[in-house]
């Protein structure tokens, strides 16, 4: 049995590294004719979440959402690499009674789309490919007492489909309004919707509770009754963006973004949705 345990976590170890390499593989082919950016984004998360392993309270909160992303992308090709930041406190209210949960989420995403060409238009571009998302969740919770803290490790690969609608003045135009007359500038700026469905959907998550058996033997290890689950869960998300591109190769970004996901299990599974609206300074490198 022992051998068994062994094989399968071993299989796990090396399907995780080579999901790393393969993306790291392709983050080592980008061209360096595709425009750079570096991307620094700060907004709020109208959030909420619900933890069967330790009450089935729904909790919601708007913490404070961070992030810095490097970006290439042309009509052909879009790579992006983000490290996003949030964290604030949840709240439940139910039958009169309050509870808090400060909550602190990291995620590490990498993403890979390609044209294709047969379904895109000078003003309409549309990319297909995958992106892998990594988040750690750690929430504190002192009303649970022993089971206080919560770390789950929560990881996709997803497949993705962008569409970017280019809205671009390419010209000067000259315009009335009542008895004004006014030249419309050149303008830049386009219109974008992304879908990332979950094909494989991971955690590493205690099974039951927080509370580990390590503690009555005097072994600190609080990872100790965790489990890795592979091909089970549910997640997708979308992201809407608006693109101003200014005249010294900058851009400004709006974004609104949608996220949900369920972990694998049903006495013990993790649900959370995400509404983020974020702006984003897109500082040009080439």
């Amino acid at each position: 049995m022992a051998s068994s345990i062994n094989y399968k976590g071993n299989l796990r170890n090396i399907t995780l590294i080579l999901l790393f390499t393969s993306f790291y593989a392709f983050s080592q082919e980008r061209e360096e004719k595709r425009p750079a950016f570096i991307s620094i984004s700060s907004g709020v998360n109208f959030s909420s979440f619900r933890d069967f392993a330790t009450s089935p309270l729904i909790y919601s909160g708007t913490p404070i959402y961070t992030s810095i992303s490097h970006l290439d992308l042309d009509q052909e090709r879009e790579s992006q690499i983000s490290l996003s930041y949030s964290f604030g406190k949840y709240k439940s209210d139910f039958n009169n009674q309050n509870t808090e949960s400060k909550v602190n989420t990291i995620s590490l995403n990498y993403l890979e789309l390609f044209e294709v060409k047969n379904w895109s238009s000078p003003k309409l571009n549309l990319k297909v490919g995958g992106q892998f998302n990594a988040i750690v969740n750690i929430r504190n919770n002192e009303d649970f007492f022993n089971n206080s803290e919560g770390v789950d490790i929560i990881s996709n690969l997803f497949g993705s489909v962008k569409a970017t609608l280019d809205l671009s003045r390419d010209e000067e135009v000259k315009k009335k309004f009542l008895f004004i007359n006014y030249t419309a500038q050149k303008r830049s700026q386009n219109l974008s919707f992304g879908l990332n469905m979950g094909l494989v959907n991971g955690a590493f998550r205690n099974g039951f509770a927080y509370t580990s058996s390590s503690a009555p033997i005097n072994t600190d290890e609080f990872f100790a009754d965790y489990e890795l689950k592979i091909f089970k869960g549910f997640r997708i998300n979308t992201v809407l963006d608006y693109t101003y591109h200014l005249h010294n190769n900058n851009a400004v970004r709006i974004s609104y973004l949608w996220d949900a996901f369920k972990t694998a299990g049903y006495e013990d599974n993790f649900e959370m949705a995400n509404h983020i609206i974020k702006c984003s300074l897109l500082f040009s490198l080439r």
